[in-house]
This record gives C-alpha cells, structure tokens and sequence, in this order.
C-alpha cells in the first residue's frame, strides 16, 4: 500500500510528559542541563531582531543564509542565489470566496522581519525536553499504534504531478498530553514526501493552538518546519508555524487557508505557497532529494490524528463525521494537481481511504459546486470503560 511509509509519528517517552506535553525542567541532572544548553546554543541563531508574539512564542529574525536550511550537506558553505519563481497557479479562475467563508489574517504583526532576515521559532529547553526522549521514527508499514487517516489519494502510479493544492477549512479539534489532530496534503515519489497543512499538537508546539506546519522526509531529514535542514525560508513576515486564531464555527462562519505545492519546472525546486493570493514562503531545494528530484508520483489529502497505544485518540477536523454540509462539515476544497505540462487542474483518479472506518470518516466528492471536494472528520474514541 502506497500510504505505508508516507507518515511519520514520533513516539515519546510519557516519562516527562503532562497533559500539555512537558512536565518542566526540575527533574534534570546538572549535566542534562548543561547538554540541553549546549544544543540551544547550535539550534538558536544570532538575532538582527527578536519578535514576542500575543499568543507566547519568540522569532528570532535570522540572516538569511545562517536559516537551518543551510546546515543541509547539500547546501552548506553555498551561497544560493535564486529568483522568486514566476507562480505558475491559478490558470483558471477560482471560486470566490462568500460571505461565511472567510480567509485568515496571515502574518507577523508589525510588519515582521527586517529585509534579509527570515522569522525562525525559538527553540526553548521545554521544547527539548519533549523531543529528547524519541524513542524512534515508525512508519505505517511498521502498524504504528494510535494513527489513523481519514483521505483521499491519487491511485495506480503511473501518473506524474508538478505540484498539488488545496483549500482547508480551520478548526481545533481538542487534544491532550501525545494526541495531535491535523489537515494536510502531501506529495510523495519514492521514501520522498513533502507535506503541509495545520495541526494542533502539544508535543510539537508546546501548546494546543491550531498552527500551520509542514514536513520533510527525504534521506536522512524526517522534521517539521525549520527543525532540520532542507527547507529555504524567504519571507520576512510570515513563520512556518504561525497561529491560526481564526476557527471555523458550525453554521456561523467558516475560516479557511489556501496551501500550495508548486515544482518549479525550470530548476526543479519544491515551492511552498500560501494564501489566496499564492504567497511564495520558500522552498525545498531539488539538490536535497532523490524521489522528488523528479517529478511526485502520489498525492493525499485529508486528516490524520494520533493517540498514544492504550489511550483514546482526538477528534479529527470538526470533531463529526461529515453530513456533506460545508456549513457543517471540514472539508478541502479545489483539490487539485499540476500535471507533467505544468497545468494545474482538479485532482483525479482518486479513491479513499479510512483505517478506521467506525470513527473518522472522509468523502470524496469529484465534481461539486466547490470543485473536487473532500469532507472528513470524526469524534475522539473515549477511554477504555466508558
């Protein structure tokens, strides 16, 4: 099955864990301590200028080239000079968005970065102390425990793709200690996939805010946002992570994001756009890939949730199956591909999959008002007993 392999989850020790996902600093020892400084040190670069954003968090605006991207193999001691890339979508006129569907506010406030900086999250201690103690990295094919999908997937493998698309409704599915619920699309081509989407999780981000994330897992780099190398920041303005403090309301208003993955056909770079108005954020260089060094060869789109084995999982997207109802529903919408002659058109011979049918649900629906339409979602299981 091509799905097994695609999904990483990391599996963390409940050792230091709480329900928001770290217990704090007073169990270490005077040289974990010391080992945890250290890394702080590599992982957080000098700053031109520091940002306190409202909801917590601290960017540090880097020099452009000392970004983690550049601590790549393949980038490092490489002075890269590009151009932002001519946007190759739409060719077509989109849907316009009505009056209960609102876009988000995206964005640093205050105008961001300094030209020539990029936004990069500031890792803290507490951040280290819940990712220290990974066990390891399991795929599906391994039958990880506690990770079910609700998508829909390209099929047969012999089509190419340049790029994918969609328009993902906002929500934040409640989650606790290791759970995390999530929306996302992805492109793949051998042990190659590059994904984004939002996702509320605890053991990422320290907090249970709906963020906007994306995903690298090509050789030796499997990490999200900025943590490992790979990714080419260029905005000054807006961070990988950014809170979505916007949420889709059931029936009152619904909130959503436009996220794009874009191949640029003349170098061969993976863009990352964002926003209706196709915002190029940066991209995975074609030099750190084997699989996407060409062309992708299979898409998804849909929700994923995690649940620790032996514990209940969150709900996904809404938190209720879909009743087809986008007023209802979360949904993604104009799902589209970027074909081998560089058009962007609806996404086709798709099927759906669910691991957990009895729960979280997806429908697949081709031809709709709203193009090629997704709706998914699904209530938490609950404990054992109840």
């Amino acid at each position: 099955m091509i799905l097994s392999g695609l999904l990483l989850v990391l599996l963390l020790s409940p050792k230091l864990l709480d329900h928001n996902g770290v217990e704090g600093t007073k169990h270490l020892s005077e040289r974990e301590d010391e080992e945890l400084e250290k890394q702080l040190k590599l992982l957080n670069k000098p700053a031109i200028k520091t940002i306190h954003t409202e909801y917590g968090d601290i960017y540090d605006c880097v020099d452009f080239y000392k970004q983690p991207a550049f601590d790549h193999p393949l980038l490092k001691n490489h002075s890269y000079h590009f151009q932002m890339k001519p946007t190759l979508l739409p060719k077509r006129k989109r849907d316009q968005v009505s009056k209960d569907k609102e876009p988000f506010q995206m964005g640093l406030s205050g105008g961001g970065c300094p030209i020539g900086t990029v936004p990069i999250r500031r890792v803290t201690k507490e951040d280290l102390i819940r990712e220290r103690n990974v066990s390891k990295v399991i795929s599906l094919a391994d039958n990880t425990p506690g990770a079910h999908y609700a998508v829909v997937r390209t099929r047969g493998g012999q089509d190419k793709f340049n790029g994918a698309g969609a328009t993902l409704s906002l929500h934040n599915p409640r989650v606790s200690g290791r759970q995390y619920s999530a929306a996302r699309f992805l492109l793949q081509n051998g042990d190659d996939s590059i994904q984004v989407g939002w996702r509320v999780d605890p053991t990422l981000y320290g907090d249970s805010k709906t963020r906007g994330f994306i995903r690298l897992d090509a050789g030796q780099s499997h990490c999200f946002n900025t943590r490992c190398p790979g990714f080419v920041l260029v905005r000054s303005d807006i961070p990988l992570d950014l809170v979505y403090t916007d949420i889709s309301e059931p029936e009152k208003k619904v909130y959503e994001v436009q996220f794009y993955i874009d191949r640029d056909l003349v170098n061969g770079n993976w863009w990352f756009l964002l926003g209706d108005d196709y915002t190029q954020v940066g991209f995975w260089p074609k030099r750190i890939f084997n699989g996407l060094a060409d062309m992708a060869s299979y898409a998804e789109w849909g929700g994923e949730v995690f649940g620790p084995p032996g514990t209940p999982t969150p709900g996904m997207g809404d938190g209720a199956a879909p009743i087809q109802d986008t007023a209802y529903d979360s949904y993604l919408k104009n799902i589209e591909v970027i074909d081998g002659s560089g058009r962007n058109i609806d996404a086709y011979n798709t099927e759906t999959f669910m691991d957990y049918d009895l729960r979280y649900k997806v429908i697949d629906k081709e031809h709709s008002n709203l193009r090629h339409l997704v709706l998914y979602g699904g209530p938490p299981s609950l404990p054992r007993g109840v």
